[in-house]
């Protein structure tokens, strides 16, 4: 493609251009992905605590525990309860971050897309140009052909 055309050389430039940024689109999406899977195990960590909590025992009034073990049990849920209050922070900011990471990914579909219109308007200048220097040169051997013409 290389036939010292200004235009060509700017059009392998722009075709480079749109590559880098499919590239940086392919790697913010898989970020996107990445922290979507962190999300993820966090939600499911809260739920798991939560069952926990859920169906660890009441109290020693409702289930006949000696008062030690349902002290026990009352420090056990309270850790649960804490470690998941811990984990649910841990979420939104979390998914705080996993906004960014979307955002990221838009402006990058943004950034490909507009590149890549470039490049094809390029593309079908080259073309329209190309094709307008074959309609002109077929217009001159008509155009010749016509004054070789035998009277």
């Amino acid at each position: 493609m290389s036939t010292g055309n200004p235009a060509s050389k700017n059009g392998s430039g722009l075709a480079r251009l749109v590559q880098l940024r499919q590239r940086e689109l392919d790697q913010r999406q898989a970020e996107l992905a990445s922290r979507q899977a962190v999300r993820e195990r966090y939600q499911r960590s809260v739920d798991q605590l939560e069952q926990l909590w859920r169906n660890s025992p009441a109290s020693a009034a409702s289930s006949g525990m000696a008062p030690a073990l349902s002290l026990n049990s009352a420090n056990y849920k309270q850790t649960v309860l804490q470690l998941a209050s811990a984990h649910r922070e841990d979420l939104v900011r979390h998914e705080s971050t996993v906004d960014s990471a979307r955002h990221a990914v838009v402006q990058a579909s943004r950034t490909h897309g507009a590149a890549e219109q470039l490049l094809e308007r390029q593309r079908q200048n080259l073309r329209r140009e190309a094709n307008l220097r074959e309609q002109k040169s077929q217009d001159e051997i008509a155009s010749l052909l016509w004054q070789r013409k035998p009277v």
